[in-house]
């Protein structure tokens, strides 16, 4: 392979892997528009989530487990990165908790805009989710670097989110059937399962110490957890039924996980490796091991089909595993193109995204609510059709500039 300085680039001291960063740019653009799609009318049933009853997968129903599959190939990085350095495995736990609860307060949020009652709560669902937004950007903010009154600054703003959200917390009321609650986890959000699915592989990961055959068993135990669930075994155990009133075993822990663990293996796969002789020569046919690995993501995938159907919605098997597969190929694809071809500069605004995919990610119902607030309601004018898809298309495009633009501007979220 040679020098490898290319397939990288390097920013405050992290190791960033360009076609990485563009795969989940690519992965929040998609995300983006399916979900500003979902409230359009009159549209290709392929650019609609599958509903629960149907024995089928469309692209929206892969943008998701895509997003599942890049949160495992950043793992080995992060992880093997606080281990070069020496830091204690306590303190790396402490930071897998850490950002595994703010997946999940931000997601458990986020679910709730929905259900707020305004005349209880004393706020507008747009406002209260607005400043809920505000809250979490100046919260989990990644401040400069900076001395004196500077820092004192940061520190302030960070406090002050922290503030925000916990008096938004307080004063929300919901409507969930006829009774008025407090905030509830009626689901997770996006986010939330995201959050589980990350603690459960990281968790995988520091147990198997990053070895390839150890993650690829965790990953098929996971596929057998979604097996388990649905052939009716994990109901027969009280532990199991206990679990599921909080989390899905056999879909959250199960099945997303397994996604979560095949983007592991596939980074493990994908990132180069030193030849003992010479450790500045690297190893390795990446492109290769990524097609074989989709191949038998694949025919596994069409063997428990049959039993068990293609749905996201029920997390089936064969979901989780034909997802997996198209993700390995696509990075195959990116992999060659970006790091071995060296063909960058067409991705410079996604690349940027993909860096700060959390910020891309709660930008629209930001700007939604703003415009809400203002009582702008032209967009509504376009929400069937061709000049629906236009417009998501559009504001898709927008979102993804604005997240550029607000990351050079130091906005740049990190759990």
């Amino acid at each position: 392979m040679g020098d490898t300085s290319s397939l990288v680039s390097h920013n405050k001291g992290t190791v960033r892997i360009d076609s990485l960063d563009l795969f989940r740019g690519l992965t929040i653009l998609a995300m983006i528009w399916v979900n500003d799609l979902a409230q359009l009318r009159d549209l290709p049933a392929w650019l609609a989530h599958a509903p629960a009853s149907a024995d089928a997968m469309t692209f929206p129903d892969v943008v998701f487990p895509a997003f599942l599959f890049i949160v495992g190939m950043s793992i080995p990085i992060a992880l093997d990165r606080r281990r070069e350095r020496g830091e204690m495995l306590a303190r790396t736990l402490l930071h897998i908790l850490g950002r595994t609860a703010g997946l999940l307060i931000i997601g458990v949020l986020m679910v709730n805009v929905g259900a707020i009652n305004p005349e209880a709560t004393g706020l507008g669902r747009s406002e209260w989710a607005v400043l809920m937004y505000l809250g979490v950007i100046l919260t989990w903010n990644a401040y400069p670097d900076a001395q004196g009154w500077r820092r004192a600054l940061f520190i302030a703003l960070r406090v002050a989110g922290i503030a925000l959200l916990a008096w938004l917390a307080a004063i929300y009321r919901g409507n969930h059937g006829h009774e008025s609650t407090w905030i509830r986890t009626q689901w997770w959000g996006i986010l939330g399962l995201i959050g589980w699915a990350y603690l459960t592989a990281t968790l995988c990961y520091l147990l198997t110490r990053g070895h390839q055959a150890g993650i690829a068993g965790l990953a098929a135990l996971g596929i057998a957890l979604c097996i388990a669930d649905k052939n009716g075994t994990l109901a027969q155990f009280w532990l199991a039924r206990t679990i599921n009133e909080y989390v899905s075993l056999g879909g959250h822990i199960g099945g997303h996980s397994a996604i979560v663990l095949t983007g592991v293996l596939a980074m493990l796969i994908a990132r180069p490796r030193p030849i003992p002789s010479d450790p500045n020569v690297r190893s390795g046919r990446p492109v290769a091991g990524l097609l074989f690995m989709a191949a038998i993501l694949l025919v596994a995938g069409i063997v428990l089909r049959n039993p068990y159907g293609v749905s996201k919605i029920r997390v089936t098997p064969a979901w989780c595993l034909y997802c997996s597969a198209i993700c390995c190929i696509v990075y195959a694809g990116l992999y060659w193109l970006v790091d071995r071809q060296g063909y960058r500069a067409w991705g410079g605004l996604l690349r940027i995204a993909g860096s700060n995919a959390l910020l891309a990610f709660i930008l629209p119902p930001i700007v939604y609510g703003l415009l809400q607030i203002l009582q702008i309601d032209w967009l509504s004018r376009f929400n069937t059709g061709a000049a629906g898809f236009f417009r998501s298309t559009l504001l898709t495009a927008l979102m993804i500039a604005l997240t550029a633009g607000l990351t050079r501007a130091y906005v740049r979220l990190r759990l």
